[in-house]
């Protein structure tokens, strides 16, 4: 049984897929900052077994924590890097410490979390990671430079992470979503996702269980590394 780690579990996307990987056989191990009491009672009323740690991953002793953790756990063969937080402004209202913030949460935990198991992973000879993107990475809209930015960036190192790692059993890959009916959709003015809807072309928000399959997937394929799969219902295509 290979165990996945699984970061911001406590948001919807998450909560969706988390059923779903455990049918297809994962262990579960979970973390999230806020939400550790809220997803433990969610795991309690669903009858669902998974372990849970609270874990604020921009704070390098709660990462090493985590890593302690998932130790004494078994280990983590697949981490997802799933944390992650929603930001709207124009670019000229957008200021250094506000774009620092949203780096620190979209991309520099996943670096804290993706350091702190690589190097076990490699010694193993398998690994998984796996980062969630967003299509406003490849189609940003209006105010969302700085999201979309962090983003980007994150789909960049996973391509130097599969690289680096290539050699040893490890593949990285992205898994870059478009609006899910899950989450932070739920933060969106109703106008705003009346004109979001016209741009896409299945003409509906996606299902977020269906993310699950992808991670599956991922997991299953060893030669796939390097990739950001795009589920956006056609809302962008490379």
């Amino acid at each position: 049984m290979k165990t996945i780690l699984l970061t911001g579990a406590g948001g919807g996307v998450a909560k969706a897929i988390i059923p779903k990987l455990l049918d297809f056989g994962y262990k579960l191990l979970l973390t999230t900052k806020s939400s550790a009491d809220e997803l433990r009672e969610y795991l309690k009323e669903q009858q669902l077994q998974a372990k849970v740690f609270r874990a604020d991953l921009t704070d390098d002793g709660d990462v090493v924590a985590l890593k302690e953790w998932a130790a004494h756990q078994g280990g983590v063969d697949i981490l997802i890097n799933n944390a992650g937080i929603a930001h709207a402004a124009a670019a000229w209202k957008l200021d250094s410490k506000e774009m620092h913030r949203l780096f620190e949460v979209n991309f520099f935990s996943a670096v804290r979390t993706t350091q702190a198991f690589l190097g076990d992973m490699r010694h193993r000879g398998f690994g998984r990671v796996i980062n969630i993107s967003s299509v406003v990475a490849h189609k940003p809209s209006f105010g969302t430079s700085g999201y979309a930015a962090s983003k980007s960036a994150l789909e960049g190192y996973m391509r130097g992470v599969a690289l680096d790692c290539a050699s040893k059993g490890v593949t990285a890959n992205t898994i870059a979503y478009g609006y899910m009916d899950a989450g932070m959709l739920f933060d969106v003015p109703k106008d705003m996702l009346d004109e979001v809807l016209t741009t896409i072309p299945a003409g509906v928000f996606g299902a977020p269980e269906q993310i699950a399959n992808y991670i599956d997937m991922l997991v299953q394929s060893p030669f796939t590394t390097g990739q950001t799969l795009h589920v956006n219902g056609g809302q962008w295509m490379p």
